[in-house]
């Protein structure tokens, strides 16, 4: 049994960042062969059976848990080695899909061990679900869908590097530690030993996993809680606020401040109605 559909692309549609295009559900998929590419991104996952996949130089085995990812225009084939080879499979299109999927982890064409597998089935069957009843806001629904299914991914993804959660996880005594003294002077020998690594390495693994560097870090967490403390405590100054969550000058604050949120701190409570 094959069910599958198409949405229709309307502008306003394909004027949003990441939309898809079809989805479907195979019992039993067919070869395919397909040395052009295809046009459009794709993910594929395999439910039961077994297949073979093959892209470039390379040969992949398709078990139930792994999704094939198919960059637009790169030459591939897919058949079934082991039948019923069962497949969900989605395509997807818009401005932001590249930085989404390079996001999500799919960084070429290829195979890629997926955990949580339940969860990546309901959204296939939600987004197949939503796109056969050709309800008149299906195209954005689905749309939101495949940003849900990507962000997803990301967190349960087995590739090369350690998975989004893991990572963060390595880092967890850091934010932990930041969280308990951001009000202090912090130094970056004082974050390293909560890894029990040196520095240099502290700032690899932050730049390998945030792709951002330790204090830029601890000031972006600074920053945010600035902002709870503007709105809380509206009659207190902007030298205060800056001292209390751990800068040294309330200068340095108000630069930080502006140069990420696009607004100084008095503006910022003035926007949000403290005046």
């Amino acid at each position: 049994m094959q069910r599958f559909s198409f949405l229709m692309q309307t502008d306003i549609v394909m004027k949003l960042p990441v939309y898809m295009v079809g989805v479907g559900h195979w019992d039993n998929q067919e070869p395919v062969s397909r040395p052009d590419g295809y046009p459009l991104y794709q993910f594929l996952y395999c439910i039961d059976g077994e297949g073979e996949f093959i892209a470039g130089n390379h040969r992949y085995q398709v078990k139930p848990g792994t999704g094939m990812f198919l960059y637009p225009d790169d030459p591939h084939e897919y058949r079934a080695v082991k039948e019923p080879w069962e497949l969900y499979w989605l395509n997807f299109a818009g401005e932001q899909a590249e930085t989404l999927v390079r996001l999500a982890g799919f960084t070429s064409t290829g195979t890629y061990r997926i955990t949580s597998g339940e969860l990546i089935t309901r959204h296939m069957q939600a987004a197949l679900t939503l796109a056969l009843s050709q309800k008149s806001l299906a195209g954005l629904e689905c749309s939101k869908l495949v940003y849900m299914l990507m962000i997803d991914i990301m967190k349960c993804i087995a590739v090369r590097r350690p998975s989004i959660e893991k990572n963060f996880k390595r880092l967890q005594p850091v934010f932990d530690y930041i969280e308990q003294h951001y009000t202090r002077r912090i130094m970056l020998e004082q974050l390293a030993d909560t890894l029990g690594v040196s520095v240099k390495h502290l700032c690899l693994l932050f730049r390998q996993i945030m792709n951002i560097r330790p204090i830029e870090y601890l000031n972006l967490f600074r920053i945010n809680k600035s902002k709870e403390l503007l709105l809380t405590k509206w009659d207190a100054r902007i030298a205060e606020i800056a001292h209390q969550v751990g800068f040294e000058t309330p200068g340095y604050f108000g630069k930080l401040f502006k140069k990420t949120e696009g607004v100084t701190p008095e503006m910022f409570r003035r926007l949000n109605g403290i005046r």
